[in-house]
């Protein structure tokens, strides 16, 4: 909120009008801080899609393929209840983190932050100057040097904006399918020259324009934050009965408390603030202040802390609160079902489906008797760690009353990871069908022939005219 009207945003004009923020340089114990984890997430999110891990892209997220490899884990279509797992810890973890360290996730790990924080203010700070300079020329008439660096920050802005789109898209395409629709024309791969354009767009509109903008009117987690934070949260926190009565508002005769007044807690605010007006939801506990009141407390000679990284109420933290607790032991409930649903997953996934087309059809054998024909497909994936041989079988009692199995590649070999689809055909003779009246039901076993102790059964219905 504004320090001079606080039901008024600092973002906007009296016309609701969009008003660009340009806070002040800080620097202090948290700024460099955040200037290391800032580098290092970065380096990560570039890095992390041209990386393999255990022969696969470390992350990848083809949707189209329906395939998802996380760290060496290849998941498939058939593995989305693994991202109720998932999604429930990442969800729960960020209400714990929240709960104990507050926005914490906002002003050191979102990308939002990092982004803007860590990249597109340092590009302006190299093309325009300082915040004092660069405030000048954003209220100044256009001149050619005003028109010369405001281009040149965007066309860079430009650039880094397509590099983090197409590093985006390698999450989703792969690295190396995205380099080679790079040196191919556009209309060769124009759905993804679509969607890494847009993405470019939207991501030079947000982190070069919009910015805190998005943290204020369309993020829902910091409108969410009274319901995750209690007093024993950790936040950015001004501390009101050793600042107060600020200098220039003391009453007569009255000593002043330690806040000179400065606004530097204000100018440096990236979302233009005044944190001494209490807790806030555009605050993002960016810790940018608490660099700022330091530096003045330590021109001035007196302690540093007056805005500070504390507890609502003052206390020490503590992970063991029951709202903590309650998260942990969710987390923890979800973590052991991920890691069992991972570690007990069978060696191999295979669904049995009916070939197209009609359920049966006749045709005749080697003797040049009529029997009935079934069509099958077996999707079938080796999800274990080596390779395979698979063999498809059905009863002994079933092949004994004249049913026959044909299998074009029996049996099948498979990689690790390796998925097929693999064809198969069953005669029945008409009378044994006729005998349970157009419908049998029996078991197909498949069996690793390599030495991994695997085989399963699956239900195998055979069709034919009721009669």
């Amino acid at each position: 909120m504004n320090s001079l009207d606080p039901g008024k945003l600092t973002s906007v004009d009296e016309h609701g009008d969009h008003l660009t923020i340009i806070p002040a340089e800080v620097k202090g114990f948290f700024r460099r801080h955040r200037t290391w984890s800032q580098t290092v997430l970065l380096v990560i999110f570039l890095v992390i899609p041209w990386t393999t891990f255990n022969g696969h892209q470390t992350i990848l997220l083809d949707i189209p393929q329906r395939e998802f490899a996380l760290f060496g884990v290849l998941f498939k279509a058939h593995d989305a209840p693994l991202l109720f797992f998932i999604f429930g810890t990442l969800a729960l973890g960020l209400a714990f983190v929240t709960s104990i360290w507050g926005r914490v996730w906002c002003g050191w790990a979102c990308p939002q932050t990092v982004f803007i924080d860590g990249v597109y203010r340092r590009i302006e700070q190299w093309t325009e100057g300082n915040y004092i300079k660069r405030r000048a020329l954003r209220d100044g008439p256009m001149t050619f040097e005003k028109f010369r660096r405001t281009g040149l920050k965007w066309s860079l802005f430009f650039v880094v904006s397509s590099l983090i789109s197409h590093s985006f898209i390698a999450y989703f395409v792969s690295a190396e399918e995205l380099v080679r629709m790079t040196q191919l024309p556009p209309s060769e791969n124009m759905t993804y020259f679509i969607l890494v354009t847009f993405f470019t767009a939207v991501i030079l509109f947000d982190f070069g324009w919009f910015r805190e903008q998005f943290c204020v009117i369309m993020c829902p987690y910091g409108r969410i934050q009274s319901v995750l934070l209690d007093q024993k949260s950790m936040a950015v926190v001004y501390d009101v009965q050793r600042g107060e009565p600020r200098k220039g508002k003391a009453p007569a005769g009255q000593p002043a408390g330690d806040c000179v007044a400065c606004n530097r807690c204000v100018q440096v605010c990236p979302t233009g603030i005044d944190i001494r007006n209490g807790l806030q939801m555009e605050c993002i506990a960016c810790t940018a202040c608490v660099d700022a009141c330091d530096e003045i407390m330590e021109k001035v000679k007196k302690p540093k802390g007056l805005i500070r990284y504390d507890t609502l109420d003052g206390s020490k933290i503590s992970l063991l609160k029951p709202r903590s607790l309650i998260y942990m032991a969710a987390i923890v409930c979800l973590v052991i079902g991920l890691g069992y649903a991972v570690t007990t997953r069978e060696p191999a996934h295979f669904t049995i489906l009916r070939g197209a087309g009609l359920p049966y059809s006749y045709v005749k054998n080697t003797g040049g008797e009529e029997v009935i024909l079934n069509q099958f497909r077996v999707h079938i994936q080796n999800q274990g760690t080596t390779e395979a041989l698979y063999e498809l079988s059905l009863p002994a009692e079933i092949l004994a009353q004249g049913v026959e199995i044909n299998v074009a590649e029996n049996p099948l070999r498979l990689g690790h990871d390796e998925f097929r689809e693999w064809y198969f055909f069953v005669r029945i003779p008409p009378q044994l069908l006729s005998k349970y009246h157009g419908k049998l039901k029996t078991q197909l076993k498949i069996r690793d022939l390599n030495p991994n102790d695997y085989s399963a059964t699956r239900e195998l219905i055979l069709v034919g005219p009721k009669e």
